[in-house]
């Protein structure tokens, strides 16, 4: 008897256990995705000047506006004169008013406060030509971010679901308070970094334990749910950030956040599908019988003694999958090299489009927010629309929607800021939907057997995307429409190469190799025909599936299969 029977016939696939499991592992995401973005205000970069020898009180950051003029020069910046950020005129204090001579500002910055009172980049200068720094940040807590699923996941297999997530919830509180206190850069960076592999893995590993513990009737929904709290994130941190405009006030805001979490020490159930596949049979017996005490049911004792009898390997089955199978047959390789170049431009553009969305015309605060919620929308009706129209032309159609954006936003006059604003939130919301939408698509190409795998190859190809990302923004100093050009480029190629991918709408989902290999031809069978397909190499019943995680986001139901 395997533990999915146990929940169809004895405890409820979403009983009162169910739920709880699920509720709090929903309260995780924000937290998680408040995380995720926060670099869009703890860097934000206000409108600066040169600092003067003078620092009396002004009416432009402690200046008079007079001083300015003979101190300062002025630019034209996106269509409107400024004074000059990143130059000054020769001179003591610029009270010589003979030469205009310029020269890079040797005393630091003034920086406007009329929208941030401090940021990261205010206290440590990461303006002029130091402003690749801030960018390095965004990359570095990206590596964190990848190496965080990567050691959750390892020690979540090891030493449990419940322990690794309450792990990941101290080190992320943790990293977090000590980076609001922080007086040092490197340490900050280093902190950050704690922080994306502690948000990372904690929303790696919380999503694995709700889909573990929940029946495959509700695994859909429960997924879904979950998925989406990670944008309800976005929405908490410009809240936030609009009443908290110091930098170390948001960054102690957001560790807090993570305060209440403490207690799954307590409340969170461990997995009994992880207890019974380390053959913890007495704390998996433990473990059910307080579901069931949960849910109000009753379990004969002979169906402990059934769930954890051993399963018998079948005859000729194949045991072990490496990494060189998806890559042995041209069809199953067309379909891994595509796929993670997929999701590199993806997941590159995504947080460039989402971060970016702080720097906008009108109200960074507003901007954020609004963007935050229109992903929401869109992507339940995109995961709708995929039903209907099946998956290339959903995915690939945000992608050219979101490419079409950054490529008009990159010929756009700098002047016409207004149409920026707008065009650039219409290519973030779009690249939010593909992003959604992406997860559920991926995993249905690759054959079961290697579907965990293939994924991982794919998420690896987001993560590289996503640290290479902040320093697209960098060829702005060479030519400034030249990042949107790069990402709109990338979001063009991207969608081109889902119209390559086979479609897997309505179609049976590939179990072995051969079926990989086959997949979109038409002798694949469609669900409801009666044609007889290849046997997986396996024993594994369709119901028992499980989830698969890709940048942070779980992809469910009829996907993968545990070795249960």
């Amino acid at each position: 008897m395997e533990y999915e029977d146990v929940l169809r016939q004895y405890l409820g696939e979403f009983g009162r256990y169910q739920k709880l499991a699920a509720l709090l592992i929903v309260l995780v995401g924000p937290s998680v995705g408040a995380t995720m973005f926060a670099q869009a205000f703890l860097a934000a970069t206000p409108a600066h000047h040169c600092r003067l020898y003078q620092n009396d009180s002004s009416a432009m950051y402690g200046h008079p506006s007079e001083r300015l003029n003979l101190s300062v020069p002025m630019e034209n910046v996106d269509g409107t004169w400024r004074y000059s950020s990143c130059l000054m005129y020769n001179g003591t204090g610029g009270t010589s008013a003979g030469s205009n001579q310029t020269v890079r500002c040797h005393d630091g910055w003034e920086y406007d406060q009329s929208v941030y009172r401090s940021t990261v980049v205010t206290d440590y200068d990461l303006v002029c030509e130091r402003h690749w720094f801030k960018e390095l940040g965004q990359s570095i807590f990206m590596v964190g971010v990848s190496a965080g699923g990567l050691i959750s996941g390892m020690t979540s297999d090891r030493f449990g679901r419940r322990p690794t997530v309450v792990a990941c919830i101290v080190l992320q509180m943790g990293s977090g308070l000590a980076a609001a206190f922080t007086t040092d850069y490197v340490i900050f960076l280093v902190l950050r970094l704690l922080a994306g592999g502690a948000a990372n893995g904690l929303f790696y590993v919380g999503l694995t334990l709700a889909i573990e513990v929940i029946g495959s009737s509700k695994r859909n929904v429960v997924g879904m749910t979950i998925s989406l709290s990670w944008a309800v994130g976005g929405v908490f941190l410009g809240g936030l950030a609009y009443f908290l405009r110091d930098w170390w006030s948001l960054q102690l805001a957001l560790a807090v956040m993570s305060a209440p979490l403490l207690s799954y020490w307590w409340l969170l159930p461990e997995s009994p599908r992880w207890l019974l596949s380390n053959n913890r049979t007495e704390q998996a017996k433990i473990s059910i019988q307080k579901a069931a005490k949960f849910n109000r049911v009753t379990i004969p004792d002979e169906v402990y003694e059934k769930v954890t009898k051993p399963k018998d390997k079948e005859p000729g089955e194949k045991s072990k999958y490496n990494l060189v199978d998806l890559f042995r047959g041209p069809g199953l390789r067309m379909i891994t090299v595509t796929m993670s170049s997929v999701w590199f431009a993806t997941v590159a553009v995504y947080y460039a489009l989402v971060i970016g969305s702080a720097d906008l015309a009108g109200d960074p605060y507003l901007n954020f927010v609004l963007g935050a919620l229109l992903e929401i929308g869109l992507s339940l009706v995109g995961l709708v629309a995929m039903e209907k129209l099946g998956r290339r032309p959903v995915v690939g159609g945000f992608l050219f929607l979101s490419g079409a954006a950054c490529l008009a936003v990159a010929a756009t006059p700098t002047e016409r800021q207004d149409v920026i604003r707008y065009i650039s939130l219409l290519g973030r919301c779009a690249i939010g939907v593909a992003f959604t939408t992406l997860t559920v698509y991926s995993p249905e190409v690759f054959p079961t057997v290697v579907r965990t795998m293939g994924v991982g190859v794919a998420n690896m190809s987001s993560r590289a995307g996503g640290i290479l990302s902040p320093f697209v923004s960098l060829l702005a100093d060479v030519w400034p429409p030249l990042p949107m050009l790069t990402f709109g480029i990338l979001c063009t190629l991207g969608g081109a190469g889902v119209f390559s991918l086979p479609e897997t709408f309505g179609m049976l989902l590939p179990d072995t190799l051969e079926d990989g290999e086959k997949l979109g031809r038409r002798q694949q069978t469609k669900i409801g025909t009666t044609e007889k397909r290849t046997k997986p190499n396996s024993n594994r019943d369709l119901d028992y599936i499980g989830p698969v995680v890709v940048s942070g986001h779980i992809i469910w139901d009829n996907c993968s299969f545990y070795h249960t």
